[in-house]
């Protein structure tokens, strides 16, 4: 397998209990524990076991209640100590762990999409994680809102806007990068320099 992010489990759980105490590190063991579980399984397994754990476990919230700034983008460390995120979190710390698991970064995207919540025809900013099994498929989303992971063709109440991983970013509907750089995704690459010191980076 080529280089991957992956998590160090006791260095991730010596980092919660130091900055939030130890009941909160309880949560960084579930997932060691719910990861192990899952890791000889199927991709569709994985996926649904990882979207559950972080539906289950994290409550969703705001960046102005949680950290009270406008866009925050937490590191899994921080998701755990505050027991709360909102789409930004919840679709990073789902990514870490899949590929933790193992699962190739080609077929994971963070995507931005404009959301109609609600019976409103208006529309705000927010993130979900697609998994795409080649690059030209119907993504699966895994989404902090909609407990069930879809087919991006059936969430029609989503509209993408651009997709990225720690590889580089994507138009809607190209299979094909428009960039190999992340360089504009200023809060990306802050958040993935910030995770390596709670042992989550990339191993050979």
């Amino acid at each position: 397998m080529k280089d991957h992010l992956s998590i160090e489990f006791p260095v991730l759980e010596m980092e919660v209990k130091t900055r939030f105490g130890d009941d909160k590190a309880l949560d960084v063991k579930a997932l060691e524990e719910k990861l192990s579980q899952l890791k000889n399984l199927s991709v569709s397994a994985q996926l649904d076991g990882v979207n559950r754990f972080f539906d289950e476990h994290i409550q969703y919230a705001t960046d102005d209640i949680v950290f009270k700034q406008k866009d925050y983008w937490a590191t899994p460390a921080e998701l755990f100590g505050h027991s709360r995120g909102d789409c930004e979190d919840y679709a990073i710390a789902k990514y870490i762990a899949l590929l933790h698991l193992g699962i190739d970064s080609t077929k994971l995207r963070l995507i931005y999409v404009k959301a109609k919540i609600g019976r409103s025809r208006v529309t705000q900013a927010h993130m979900v994680l697609g998994y795409y099994e080649t690059p030209s498929s119907d993504p699966l989303v895994l989404d902090s809102l909609v407990s069930e992971i879809l087919p991006g063709s059936q969430r029609t109440d989503l509209m993408p806007v651009f997709s990225f991983n720690d590889a580089g970013i994507w138009s809607p509907g190209k299979t094909k990068q428009v960039s190999t750089s992340t360089s504009r995704l200023s809060r990306w690459r802050n958040v993935i320099e910030r995770m390596k010191s709670e042992g989550i980076k990339r191993q050979s």
